[in-house]
């Protein structure tokens, strides 16, 4: 959390529109007074933003329309502005059930506070191009309880966030277009960042995301960019490349999430260091947690089951450490080590994979310390150049083999549990001049 003044001082306030700009001069105390991270207390909106209580038919001033799809009514993109333009610095606006449009992306430079009345009562909606919301210049925006969507096929995300302060709560976010990438079954894509995420967070935004869901955005749910740090809570994304994708040298928190039905659940690119805790990244078509390129962090506690091809995977250079992960009934394997990766992993449970429990490939060389690895193809799989080592793992109960070392692989593989396994303990295919060291397990 940044720490900022709260002395008072002239403030501009500036609201721009789309092409319109509103400003004006305020002797408010500066926005950067304002508490965080409580919520403010809800106060009335002024009367200009109000939904009539009124029927269709009745006299509502020109100022509301009816919905087509919900019957609900809806402000007009005028009266919508002129609440906000009007409002002071920090004031809460609270916005009663309805649907409100507007055409073009509301850039935010001053401290706001939209509160709904529930994210299936309340929707902020843009037919516009770019973002819906754009939040900059050390501003600071607190959302709760309402929808915020994007209604056309513009590439672009729905919320950016570059500098300043972001709290959402109970909001979902929707609709965000862009290229869709796809991925192999043998690589992630890597998902450089682009439009089409429902939430871009970089620069130096402090954030706290919490209880929030996010669909129906074709990039993903949320984009961590630069060394931004947020820390996000009980959210739930599905569809789109990735729920949560962390790039650059992001860091920050992950936790008690739900990142479904995505090509891969979490994505973590380049230095991106951040702390993954307890989330549930299920039923993804290619892989639960994904690190790449020089990704590093810690996944603890992580239930990445039931996936189309492994429960983590982790290629290139990346190094993260994984500690007590659930992996179960991934198509390929609980955890998959790649290209020159490495990193730890201990006291993670890897059952139900069709080739094996932890598969080390290419010349990927992690350290597997306490894994169980039960009911798969082969408990460990070394194949390609797979090196490393595996000290006090449980490989049983596998229909093949405890441990399986291709020809060229060069593991050093020490007390590990080898018994009840098919066809036997340790297939050895070793080069004789290999390098590997098995010493009884």
């Amino acid at each position: 959390m940044p720490d900022w003044p709260d002395t008072a001082y002239p403030q501009r306030v500036t609201l721009s529109y789309g092409e319109a700009t509103i400003g004006g001069t305020s002797d408010m105390p500066s926005p950067y007074a304002v508490p965080f991270p409580s919520m403010p207390p809800a106060t009335p909106p002024p009367s200009s933003g109000e939904l009539p209580d009124t029927h269709p038919g009745d006299d509502a001033g020109g100022q509301f329309e009816e919905h087509p799809l919900t019957g609900e009514w809806s402000a007009s993109p005028a009266t919508f502005l002129e609440v906000l333009a009007e409002a002071p610095p920090g004031a809460t606006i609270e916005l009663g059930a309805g649907v409100y449009r507007i055409p073009a992306t509301i850039n935010f430079r001053r401290h706001a506070f939209l509160i709904g009345a529930g994210s299936t009562r309340t929707r902020l909606e843009s037919t516009g191009p770019g973002p819906v919301l754009r939040l900059a210049e050390s501003a600071a925006l607190a959302l709760r309880d309402l929808t915020i969507a994007v209604v056309n096929d513009a590439p672009g995300n729905v919320i950016e966030a570059t500098d300043g302060a972001l709290i959402m709560e109970r909001v979902r976010v929707t609709g965000a277009r862009g290229r869709r990438n796809t991925s192999t079954p043998d690589t992630p894509d890597d998902t450089s960042p682009e439009p089409g995420y429902g939430l871009v967070v970089g620069g130096a935004v402090w954030a706290t995301i919490t209880s929030c869901q996010f669909d129906g955005n074709e990039a993903g749910g949320i984009c961590v960019r630069d060394a931004c740090a947020p820390t996000i809570v009980d959210i739930q994304t599905e569809g789109g490349t990735a729920g949560v994708v962390f790039s650059g040298q992001s860091a920050g928190a992950l936790t008690r999430s739900r990142c479904i039905g995505s090509a891969i659940g979490i994505l973590v690119l380049d230095r991106a260091r951040p702390v993954l805790d307890a989330n549930t990244c299920r039923a993804n078509t290619h892989t639960g947690i994904a690190y790449r390129l020089l990704a590093t962090g810690l996944a603890r506690a992580n239930d990445c089951s039931d996936n189309g091809s492994a429960g983590i995977w982790v290629g290139d250079a990346a190094t993260p450490t994984l500690e007590s992960n659930q992996c179960r009934g991934n198509r390929t394997a609980g955890i998959v080590y790649r290209r020159a990766s490495g990193g730890i992993a201990v006291g993670n449970s890897c059952t139900g994979g069709a080739i094996a429990g932890i598969w080390i490939g290419e010349g990927a060389c992690p350290e597997l310390e306490s894994n169980r690895c039960e009911a798969n193809g082969t408990g460990l799989s070394y194949t390609e150049f797979g090196a490393g080592s595996a000290r006090g793992n449980i490989c049983a109960a596998n229909s093949l083999f405890g441990i399986s070392v291709s020809v060229l692989a060069s593991p050093v593989l020490e007390a590990n549990d080898l018994s009840g396994n098919v066809l036997g303990t340790i297939v050895d295919n070793r080069m004789p001049d290999s390098g590997a060291l098995i010493v009884p397990n």
